[in-house]
């Protein structure tokens, strides 16, 4: 049973060699396609777009975000996700803890860090609609089906969203300041 789940910092000199076993692993590189081309792409992004899945103490998994670019969405069909949108990506590498909690509550971890940036108002993530084991994951953390679409190299998949912050939370306010 894992304890404690925490993410930390990604840092491509110390945990690419760990990423790149990851990517390769059967259960990820069918999601993920080929694990040299992601490493070299994700080994690129700045220290405040990816980090380490660390359960108890140990790296199990990885996670990036970043607003999606327009293209991406575009080639998707998926022009009428909302605004303030960060689009989230997450692997666990370990095989044992697939199916464990872990990656759920890495996702609460990182939208909780996204409440800290008035620019976030979404959280949202993309995957095939037959990768059950991830969908099942994305709503134990609270993600919901904003609606399904065509990915031009994935196939059929499945875009899954959680609110980060209410849309307008004075209306929130003022009526909990009613009760």
């Amino acid at each position: 049973m894992i304890r404690e789940v925490r993410l930390d910092t990604f840092d491509p000199t110390l945990h690419s060699e760990r990423l790149l076993g990851w990517l390769g692993r059967p259960h990820v590189a069918r999601w993920w396609g080929d694990p040299q081309q992601n490493l070299r792409c994700l080994a690129q992004r700045g220290p405040e777009t990816h980090g380490l899945i660390v359960a108890d103490g140990t790296p199990v998994g990885y996670l990036c975000w970043q607003t999606p670019p327009q293209h991406e969405l575009e080639a998707a069909g998926l022009t009428d996700l909302p605004e303030g949108l960060v689009d989230v990506d997450i692997l666990i590498g370990e095989p044992a803890l697939v199916g464990q909690g872990v990656g759920p509550q890495a996702l609460r971890l990182l939208v909780a860090r996204f409440r800290e940036n008035p620019l976030v108002s979404f959280a949202g993530l993309g995957t095939s609609v037959s990768n059950v084991r991830a969908i099942r994951a994305f709503e134990k953390a609270g993600f919901r089906l904003f609606r399904e679409f065509q990915d031009p190299e994935s196939g059929p998949c499945r875009y899954m969203l959680m609110e980060v912050r209410p849309s307008n939370p004075g209306i929130q306010q003022t009526r909990c300041a009613r009760r």
